[in-house]
């Protein structure tokens, strides 16, 4: 990303209504799938908002952080993440089969990431039976001046997300859209921006906090809808939200351990 975006999140991640809705999904599979004093890892952490919330709501984790931006790293020793490191993706620097999970949120899809190379990497890292958490843009058609401003290169649907799990001996156990309820104002409005974005020459994301009223109001009703979207299938959003787990090593003879 640009460095006003990697500002602008800093500014407004902690309370802005689509971060908290992202992560509460994240605390949630975190509350039944993972050890009390699990090790975990956040690939491509930004600025430190969802390490930040891990270590006030579980604090008997053991977190890391990576990141390619050194703003990014510098924003979270700022919060007194102490546990962050300069790194890239393509090349954790940590042993194979360390982590309890692996989370990436909106990682994957950026134009300076392998999203391969990436997988492999936090695949290598996950001990047998760990957990990846990620999260990814959806659908094509919600291309706009945001994803230019924060380097985005691609979107997918829930069934290229399985697949690409797979790939790399993920086996995907949740996967769903969410933000399905603002999906047609979203498709207009990412359209008329890229347009309007294009003619002025300035691409901006969509990281403006809205009023507090407003915000409040998304963010709940955005709870109601992630959780919605999970029990009903719905077929479109924003996002797309996958949990897999790492195939468990093999036995002698081809039996799971």
């Amino acid at each position: 990303m640009q460095s006003p975006e990697y500002h602008m999140l800093r500014m407004v991640e902690d309370r802005h209504w689509w971060h908290s809705v992202l992560r509460g999904l994240v605390m949630d599979v975190f509350s039944d799938r993972l050890p009390p004093r699990g090790y975990v890892l956040d690939a491509g952490c930004g600025t430190g908002g969802m390490l930040a919330l891990l270590r006030e709501k579980k604090p008997c984790l053991d977190t890391e952080g990576v990141d390619a931006s050194g703003l990014a790293v510098q924003h979270c020793r700022q919060r007194g993440l102490a546990q962050v490191r300069l790194g890239t993706v393509h090349d954790l620097p940590f042993e194979a089969g360390v982590f309890d999970a692996v989370i990436s949120l909106d990682v994957l899809y950026h134009a300076d990431v392998n999203e391969h190379e990436a997988l492999a990497e936090m695949s290598r890292v996950l001990r047998p039976g760990g957990l990846l958490v990620a999260n990814l843009p959806a659908f094509e058609c919600l291309r706009g001046a945001h994803d230019v401003a924060v380097c985005g290169a691609r979107r997918y649907t829930k069934d290229e997300v399985r697949h690409l799990l797979e790939q790399h001996g993920l086996c995907c156990e949740l996967s769903h859209y969410w933000n399905a309820w603002l999906f047609p104002p979203l498709l207009l409005w990412r359209r008329l921006s890229r347009r309007t974005s294009e003619k002025r020459g300035e691409l901006t994301s969509d990281l403006a906090m809205p009023p507090a009223w407003f915000n409040h109001l998304l963010s709940a009703g955005g709870k109601v809808d992630a959780q919605l979207c999970r029990v009903l299938h719905i077929p479109f959003g924003s996002s797309v939200f996958a949990v897999a787990r790492k195939a468990k090593e093999q036995q002698p003879g081809g039996g799971a351990a």
